[in-house]
């Protein structure tokens, strides 16, 4: 009699990591297939992926990346919950670090796209 294959339970961040795939390959309107034949992966073990039964290797998720033309990040799930003040301050320093090394072109840029984004509605005020 063949022996039964156990369960393995994977951590929350697998489970995060599915749906943030699926979410992008149906943003591209894209089938399971088409992805699979586009990251040269099975369908079935694509199908694993986005059900959280398996996690990627990295080489694994840069070719996922290239297929739906997003960086590797993209893939990679947010944090469910961020302490606002420590993104504040972190936040912070990084635009301030920005500042200091800038040049004249890449000032006007963030003066630019702050300005836009400040004109957002999506901005909370």
């Amino acid at each position: 009699m063949a022996k039964r294959k156990t369960r393995i339970e994977h951590a929350e961040i697998v489970k995060r990591f599915a749906a943030r795939l699926r979410e992008l390959r149906l943003g591209k309107s894209l089938t399971q297939l088409q992805l699979a034949r586009a990251a040269g992966v099975a369908l079935s073990h694509l199908s694993k992926l986005e059900s959280g039964d398996t996690s990627p290797g990295i080489d694994l998720l840069e070719r996922l990346a290239d297929a739906l033309e997003v960086h590797a990040t993209s893939l990679l799930p947010a944090p469910e919950t961020e302490d606002v003040e420590a993104g504040r301050v972190e936040t912070k320093r990084l635009f301030e670090t920005l500042v200091a090394r800038a040049g004249a072109e890449t000032l006007l840029m963030l003066r630019l796209s702050l300005a836009r984004y400040l004109e957002s509605p999506s901005v909370q005020r």
